[in-house]
């Protein structure tokens, strides 16, 4: 039986994880399913968050599933069907991965295994795609240019002259992909899967002939020189007071550009609060009980030692 991969990509901070929630608690992708998590960085924030929704989970960390990561990527995707025999498996890719390379190594994969790319669906963060594009250029435009659907996040936090110029540019960028464009909680998770699966003309589309490391390492976007990332484990208490204003402060350049800050820490009232940030909004809310407080700061030319200073 052929096992089904949807890949849901997007930029640091765009809702991939939350997406994938959505999906997984609303039970619309069937029974038996694996998941393989890469994330930046050494500390498994999002694989955290999903514990709970039942799936099998392998991370790959510190880096991007591409050029030397793609041998480990390979081999989760055949450990899970070993020893699980799932109907289908799910790829959360780091925000600073290229879909292209994701799609390469599937199409790889599928020489030593019956699999095929089911979705290739990249969340698009309403708020943060101007920016983006402008500074992260082709990099950027690549997780928009391969997917066959694209599900703009944030929509209802911004006006709707700015939802429809990001439409357009995207349509520039890809005009075959269907576009979500409604906010997510007006939305079913089957309205979101069925507009999805309505276009999938480009799911076996073939990247790259075999796969090319070449153009990766030579090319000045690589993510791994790119995107630093800091880490931090911690149990010191935090009004949300204090978080508000960390978390405020992460905008400040003495700190380098932040572009993805998430995490769980415990609040001064032993409640646990977990927190998204990107530089143009950010949120906290209360969840379940954590074995230790955890951050990851992902962005460019960090001054890890300052951050450091301002959670402790």
């Amino acid at each position: 039986m052929t096992v089904k991969i949807d890949i849901i990509s997007g930029f640091l901070g765009a809702g991939k994880t939350t997406m994938i929630k959505k999906l997984l608690d609303a039970n619309v992708l069937g029974d038996s399913i694996a998941m393989i998590e890469n994330e930046f960085g050494d500390i498994s924030i999002d694989s955290n968050r999903l514990e709970e929704s039942g799936v099998e989970i392998k991370s790959i960390s510190s880096g991007c599933i591409c050029c030397t990561l793609s041998g480990d990527f390979q081999i989760a995707i055949k450990e899970l069907i070993k020893e699980h025999s799932p109907n289908r498996i799910i790829i959360e890719p780091t925000g600073v991965g290229r879909l292209s390379d994701i799609i390469s190594t599937v199409n790889m994969t599928k020489k030593f295994e019956d699999i095929d790319i089911d979705l290739a669906m990249t969340i698009v963060d309403a708020l943060e795609f101007e920016d983006f594009i402008e500074v992260f250029g082709d990099f950027f435009k690549d997780q928009i240019q391969y997917a066959n659907v694209i599900a703009l996040s944030k929509t209802q936090l911004t006006d709707e002259s700015k939802v429809n110029n990001v439409i357009n540019s995207i349509r520039d960028i890809n005009p075959n992909a269907n576009i979500i464009a409604t906010s997510w909680d007006d939305l079913e998770a089957k309205d979101i899967l069925d507009a999805a699966k309505s276009n999938k003309e480009n799911k076996d589309i073939c990247v790259h002939d075999g796969y090319d490391c070449d153009h990766e390492h030579d090319h000045e976007e690589d993510s791994a020189n790119t995107f630093d990332y800091c880490s931090i484990e911690t149990m010191k208490t935090y009004s949300e007071e204090e978080l508000t204003s960390i978390l405020n402060s992460l905008n400040d350049p003495m700190y380098g550009k932040v572009l993805r800050a998430k995490g769980s820490l415990l609040r001064t009232d032993k409640k646990w609060l977990d927190f998204d940030f990107t530089p143009n909004n950010f949120d906290t809310k209360e969840e379940r009980v954590k074995t230790i407080g955890q951050v990851t700061i992902i962005g460019k030319n960090l001054n890890k030692d300052s951050i450091r200073n301002l959670f402790d």
